[in-house]
Formats: structure tokens, sequence, C-alpha cells
């Protein structure tokens, strides 16, 4: 007999709700149809292929924390309403060559295609998208910070735990990702995993804002300035372990046209992919457009210092930004 079609999305139930509250993640199988899978991921190839290499930045893109060198440059900085593409660290020699081809080199590609590229705008302001952001509560939602990530084969580096709300502060907290599997996602290859509830127990502390200081590139701060985190350097010591502790960690492998929502304050990470299968996802973030967003985050909308929150609204489809 012919294996039976899977059944596709028909609106988050009262199960999954409760599920995201309590845990700060849900994985969505079969979300996307094989069409719809097939045209986005064959949509992330074109992009790549026509990657001009000799009128590039080639800025590559760090996922530490460390100051002096994460991502922060001005093509990245100015990324915000435009379609970029960003190198993976290991895709370079020590005389700064790419070593593989520059489809198999880009770690992400960002990060308004939500609005300039035909395809991502579809999935990304679905009716499905929008019926989900009105479960969650949201009032006003905007979308921002829409990326495809490669996870290639080998040199996929590893991403530290996290919070989304971290890099998209609002006040208060609203930020949810919404993160599609283009192709399936397993423990070899680099899946997310994340810290159950972790959004209950370990607040945003930190915040990457553009470092005004220095003119150009971005920094870590804390949530409250002038505030300690910590009351003593053990609890600081133990908070660090636990964030990054793998027991506390639960891996999502899911097959390919998954949807997983990611809620800002969880903990979450992945793997390097050490396996010899790609990893190719879209996602984007969504805030809710009531509440403040400074212009301390590193993304306006349209790339400024005074700040400017030009962001898509999910009711409305409008689009922004410059190719």
């Amino acid at each position: 007999m012919p294996a039976a079609t899977p059944k596709l999305f028909e609106g988050l139930t009262d199960e999954q709700l409760k599920e995201f509250e309590d845990e700060g993640c849900l994985a969505l199988k079969n979300f996307l149809s094989e069409e719809e899978v097939n045209v986005l991921l064959q949509e992330a190839k074109r992009l790549l292929s026509e990657i001009d290499l000799d009128n590039h930045a080639m800025t590559k893109f760090v996922t530490t924390e460390d100051s002096e060198n994460h991502v922060g440059d001005e093509y990245f900085l100015n990324s915000s309403d435009k379609i970029c593409s960003f190198f993976d660290t290991d895709a370079f020699n020590d005389e700064g060559k790419l070593i593989k081809p520059k489809e198999k080199s880009v770690n992400k590609i960002g990060h308004n295609l939500h609005s300039l590229n035909d395809e991502y705008y579809k999935i990304s302001f679905d009716e499905r998208i929008q019926d989900i952001s009105k479960k969650l509560g949201f009032k006003d939602p905007r979308i921002l910070q829409s990326m495809l990530i490669f996870k290639q084969p080998e040199i996929g580096g590893s991403v530290p735990s996290h919070q989304d709300s971290t890099f998209l502060y609002t006040e208060p907290l609203s930020a949810i990702g919404f993160w599609f599997a283009l192709e399936d996602c397993t423990k070899e290859n680099g899946c997310l995993s994340y810290y159950p509830g972790s959004h209950k127990t370990f607040p945003v502390t930190k915040r990457m804002i553009k470092d005004f200081d220095k003119k150009s590139g971005t920094k870590f701060v804390n949530t409250k300035v002038g505030e300690s985190l910590y009351k003593t350097n053990v609890d600081e010591l133990n908070d660090a372990k636990a964030r990054n502790d793998d027991k506390n960690f639960k891996l999502v492998e899911i097959p390919r046209g998954s949807l997983v929502l990611i809620h800002g304050s969880v903990l979450h990470k992945s793997e390097r992919n050490s396996s010899q299968k790609s990893r190719y996802a879209y996602t984007f973030h969504v805030i809710e457009g009531e509440n403040d967003y400074d212009n301390l985050n590193w993304l306006q909308v349209p790339p400024c210092r005074e700040g400017s929150t030009n962001f898509s609204s999910l009711i409305t489809g409008n689009k922004v930004g410059i190719y």
C-alpha cells in the first residue's frame, strides 16, 4: 500500500498552546506541504548561486558573545532592510580565502527576505502564520530579522545557548521565532535543542546593542544598566553552568516542512554539523508592535543611529526595504 499522505497543519490546538507556554518551544510537523518546501528550498539554492564574490564584503557570521569578535560591521548593521549573505567562519583558510564553493560556505542570508523575496514573502505572511500570531496573543504583530540559515556539511558551526530577546529586545519582552525546516534536522547535522521551561526560570539578563562608543559594531550589556546581574560570583557561575549543560537540553529532531515556534526567552542552541548532509532552514521573528523597541537594538528599519521601526505588519503584509 502507498504511504499515507501526512496530515497538514490545521491550526494550533489548546494542547499545543499549553505545550508552548510550558516548554517555550513547539515543533509543528508537516506545517508546509511538499510543494511549499521544494519551492523554498530551490529559492534558497538560487540565492546562494547568485552571490557575487567579486563585489562582496565577505563578512563572517560569528556566533560567540565575545564583544570584540561578534559580528557587527557596517555590512551587517545595514542588512536589516536588504538581502545580504554572511559566511561561515570555517569556510576560510589562514590567508582568508574560501576553501569550499560559495554555495557550501555561506552561513546565512538575511535580514529582509520576508519583504524582498516573493517566495519567502508568501510563507511569512501566510494566513496560517497570522492565525498563530493571534493565538499567541499578538495585537500588532511585526515581522523582522528574516534569515536563511545554512548548516553546511562538515563546517556548519555550533551556535551556543542563547535567548532571542537578547538580540530583539522590547519592553516588555515579546519576540517569538518562527523557524521552518527546509531539510530534515537530526542530531548529526546540527538540529535545534532547547531547555524546556527556561523561559520561565532564566530571565533575559543581557542584550546586544549597537556600540555607539566605538561608532561601529555591537556589544553586550546588562538589561538593567548599572545593576549587577548576580548577587555573588557563585550565582553567576551556577547560572552559566545550567545555561550550557547538555543534560538540560531537549533535541528537536524533525522532518523537513516542520515549523518550530521559539519563545524569545527560552534557551536554545545547535551543535556543529558533523555529517555529510546540509541543514537548511528559514526563520523570522515576530515582536509586539505596541511594545517599546529602542534605538539601541542592532536592527533598525531603515538602518539609522536614531532608531527606526518601520517593520512589516503581519496583518497588512506591507513590504519594506530595498535590494
